[in-house]
């Protein structure tokens, strides 16, 4: 396609006349087109896919167009019109067999079918939010047509390469996965990354391109210590003692093996039951068998991903939140228990510090199940310490608001198509 018909495309493109005021930046942001491009979106259960969900919801709650392209699950392709006003192109995809016990897919050679929708829908910004196909494709078209492309950056390298954590070629092929993430977010226009740890981590390993740290926000209304989960704890099964929780995907990098080596050292000192809730493949079987090794099977409750109307609710049944995840560009589910008003212990690495400090809970250092549990004990101990922090969580939370996220990527995204109103 010539340069001409390339402009045709761009001058077709049209505002709404909806004018939405934003008290956090005191501009007019006009209604626009949006679309976002990526590998995992709703119903998978991931940082990305869930913070993209949120998004989007809100964008459209503010106004906005907004179009959704990622894999399907079956080799066709198909459109999908959500009750939030969402439409999702699913490009034909097939599974990965190797992740996620094979629940979740990619598009091979997605690049037509990608073209053709931003043709018809004629964007006027594109933001890509994952490394991979659809995101590529979705560059090469904002590229063609020049559309200005915001890339969210949700990955890093342990999450890209988890089936091979125990390769012995990890740190080598390690590498050329950072390699390769900053030469791909080099391409875009202006990057995004959920915390400051992230942006610093990218800077320092060679991104040029403008990078913002944005939140990946946390809807109040859902997640809030008014949620009421007991009938979870019935359903479930789970004894009258106080819950350690754990939320999130069961894979190698959430390093679930340092949280079941505390519960021995939790269980001599305090009434405590860990309850895991999450999916995963043969690594989730792996940490079964670990606990069943070191005699705590009968102090643990596995449970699979709940429903999206009983998850908010898990969080209000439990004590303490615990997470010994290394490589947490921000982490969704602590932002979940916080904004449940939860006292959170989690490892001193990565970006969990940013969420977690002496006010609202305790950092251990990464691989130290020992000092894990001592935390943990020190929180279930003491209940005034526990509502201290508890309402500590309640306050840091605030700031990490899914509509002020939005108003954040609203703020990059007119500046970048000068659709502002004075």
């Amino acid at each position: 396609m010539g340069s001409s018909s390339s402009r045709n495309i761009l001058s077709n493109c049209f505002f709404r006349k909806i004018i939405i005021i934003k008290k956090t930046f005191e501009i007019s942001v006009i209604g626009m087109r949006i679309l976002l491009a990526t590998e995992s979106y709703y119903p998978n259960i991931d940082g990305g896919a869930v913070a993209q969900h949120r998004l989007v919801t809100q964008f459209i709650k503010n106004g906005h167009e907004v179009v959704v392209i990622a894999p399907g699950f079956s080799f066709k392709n198909i459109v999908e019109t959500n009750s939030d006003g969402s439409k999702v192109f699913r490009v034909r995809g097939i599974k990965l067999p190797l992740y996620m016990d094979g629940r979740y897919t990619f598009s091979p050679f997605p690049i037509f079918q990608v073209n053709r929708i931003i043709k018809k829908f004629r964007p006027d910004i594109i933001n890509i939010c994952s490394p991979y196909p659809i995101s590529i494709s979705a560059l090469v078209c904002a590229k063609k047509y020049h559309i200005p492309v915001v890339g969210s950056i949700h990955v890093l390298p342990e999450n890209m390469l988890s089936p091979l954590l125990r390769s012995q070629y990890y740190d080598t092929i390690k590498n050329y996965a950072w390699a390769y993430l900053i030469y791909f977010y080099n391409l875009v226009d202006w990057a995004t990354v959920p915390t400051k740890t992230g942006a610093e981590m990218f800077t320092k390993r060679g991104l040029k391109t403008r990078i913002t740290p944005v939140s990946n926000g946390v809807d109040l209304d859902v997640f809030n210590p008014n949620n009421d989960g007991e009938y979870l704890r019935k359903k479930i099964g789970l004894p009258e003692r106080t819950i350690v929780l754990y939320t999130g995907r069961i894979s190698a990098e959430k390093n679930l093996d340092v949280l079941i080596k505390a519960i021995p050292y939790v269980i001599r000192r305090v009434d405590a039951h860990f309850l895991i809730c999450g999916s995963g493949g043969v690594y989730r079987q792996e940490i079964i068998r670990l606990a069943e090794k070191i005699h705590v099977r009968e102090n643990t409750t596995f449970i699979d991903f709940l429903d999206w109307k009983d998850y908010p609710n898990i969080y209000s049944i439990a004590d303490v939140f615990a997470i010994p995840a290394e490589s947490e560009l921000q982490s969704i589910v602590t932002m979940e228990a916080l904004a449940s008003g939860l006292p959170v212990v989690a490892v001193n690495k990565g970006a969990l510090p940013e969420l977690v400090s002496l006010n609202n809970g305790l950092l251990f250092e990464p691989q130290n199940s020992k000092q894990m549990a001592d935390h943990i004990v020190r929180i279930l101990s003491d209940e005034k310490l526990r509502k201290d922090m508890g309402a500590k969580s309640l306050e840091l939370i605030k700031k990490h608001s899914i509509d002020y996220i939005c108003s954040q990527y609203e703020k990059i995204y007119s500046t970048l198509t000068g659709n502002v109103s004075d």
